[in-house]
C-alpha cells in the first residue's frame, strides 16, 4: 500500500474525487480520478446520489488537502482509495452519515 498527500480538485460523486497527488521527490500528477475504495454510493442521477455528492463536496472543498493510501487501479483507470481528511477516515464517514454502504462483493 502507498500513501500520498493530495489536493482535492474536484467531487465528481459520491465515491468517486479528482486530486493532485504529491508523489514525493517533486513528482505530481495532477487531476487524477480516484475511486473511494470499499464504498459504494447511490447513483449520481438519483436523489440520494445528488445528496451523496452534496455531502461529500461540502466535507471536500477544491484545494483540500488530504491523505491517500493506495494499491491499484479499478477497471475504468481510476485509483482506488482510502482517504483521510486529517484524523477522519473520509470512506468510513460516508457510511456512517448514511450516503453510501460497504461493498460486499
Amino acid at each position: 500500500m502507498y500513501e500520498y498527500r493530495a489536493a482535492v480538485v474536484r467531487v465528481v460523486d459520491g465515491d468517486t474525487v479528482r486530486l493532485d497527488i504529491d508523489l514525493g521527490m517533486d513528482v505530481h500528477i495532477y487531476d487524477v480520478s480516484c475511486r473511494l475504495e470499499g464504498i459504494d454510493a447511490p447513483e449520481a442521477h438519483t436523489p440520494e446520489g445528488r445528496a451523496s455528492k452534496l455531502w461529500l463536496a461540502n466535507l471536500l472543498r477544491p484545494g483540500t488537502e488530504v491523505c491517500v493510501k493506495t494499491t491499484k487501479a479499478d477497471k475504468y483507470g481510476r485509483y482506488l482509495v482510502k482517504m483521510w481528511l486529517g484524523e477522519q477516515h473520509v470512506n468510513a464517514a460516508l457510511v456512517d452519515a448514511g450516503h453510501a454502504h460497504w461493498k460486499t462483493w
